[in-house]
């Protein structure tokens, strides 16, 4: 499915993937279509030029060992000094599988054979595929408890596939009080299999931490006002670059805002793990084919599901 033009897709014919020095190819079995890749597909951003394979969260066998692994999108150049820092999620010469490379919305693509993480037995492919987004939502945990190691109140504002996987992290680390909001009927039902204690439209309260997973203005702003004194705000979504905060009033009660960005090493192999035992029923899996259909639905406003994954296997033998 490659990204032709300005708002237009298509199921092409190209060219099989030729791997250079240090990669190997990886037959994709599954890729979730991320919130980020529909909006910037919708807002044109220069972020994706086209032409272009996205699908930067897919899972697959690699062809050269039949190993089923999880593929880091992320690939660093791993020699400077915020990769030697443990830093190479934010490393300044990064390119991104997906959206700088050619990505897993394909039968076939080539990475870096570093990137590839063996998977644990028994992981359906549609639930592996999960690894990326899950390790996005461990990292930013992990960056906020630096700052509040024993949060009582976690607020999360979204409740797509990070926002979910965001609550079900702070259920994971013991956290009593989580609340979840989304403006969608069908992502609140589905929020609450998440455990956890609060799910609403909108956020009540004060919270020691909040994690903004759409990334809007407004969002941001709410993800401040309701921090209490010396709290900490998350934005990990990236859905607009406007900050949309007071900045006096974030001064003087002492509040923090972390960016949030991928994940380091650690807590992709933390998500790993963490996946073997996830049993996620939230997931919806379509064929490679019908792709083009299902991200207009999804632009469309389609939240019948958490997370929406394409199969390339499904379309070469004609079925789901």
């Amino acid at each position: 499915m490659v990204y032709t033009a300005p708002l237009k897709l298509e199921i092409l014919d190209v060219a099989e993937p030729t791997p250079s020095g240090g990669e190997v190819v990886v037959e994709v079995a599954a890729a979730g279509i991320c919130g980020s890749e529909l909006d910037g597909f919708a807002s044109k951003s220069a972020f994706r030029v086209p032409p272009l394979i996205m699908g930067h969260e897919f899972v697959g066998t690699r062809l050269d060992t039949g190993v089923a692994v999880a593929v880091n999108p992320v690939v660093s150049c791993r020699t400077c000094d915020l990769c030697l820092r443990g830093m190479s999620n934010i490393c300044r010469h990064r390119a991104i599988v997906g959206i700088q490379r050619p990505g897993g919305f394909a039968e076939r693509v080539a990475v870096p054979e570093e990137n590839c993480y063996p998977l644990p037995e028994g992981v359906p492919f549609a639930t592996a595929a999960l690894v990326e987004p899950l390790a996005n939502a461990i990292h930013g945990f992990r960056l906020a408890q630096l700052n509040e190691p024993l949060p009582l109140r976690v607020g999360v504002i979204g409740a797509g596939a990070l926002g979910f996987l965001t609550a079900l992290v702070a259920r994971d680390r013991g956290v009593a009080t989580i609340a979840i909001c989304d403006r969608s009927p069908a992502r609140r039902a589905l929020a609450r299999a998440t455990g956890a204690t609060f799910v609403d439209e909108e956020l009540e309260g004060e919270f020691d931490i909040i994690f903004d997973a759409v990334g809007s203005a407004d969002t941001r702003r709410t993800s401040l006002d309701l921090l209490r004194p010396g709290g900490t705000a998350v934005w990990i979504g990236l859905h607009g670059s406007e900050p949309g905060f007071d900045g006096l009033a974030l001064i003087r009660n002492e509040k923090r805002v972390l960016g949030s960005f991928c994940y380091q090493d650690q807590d992709y192999r933390a998500a790993i793990a963490r996946i073997a035992v996830l049993e996620p029923d939230w997931i919806s899996t379509y064929p490679l084919e019908e792709g083009v259909d299902v991200f207009q639905r999804l632009l469309d406003g389609d939240t019948g599901s958490v997370r929406t994954m394409l199969d390339p296997r499904a379309s070469t033998r004609g079925g789901r």
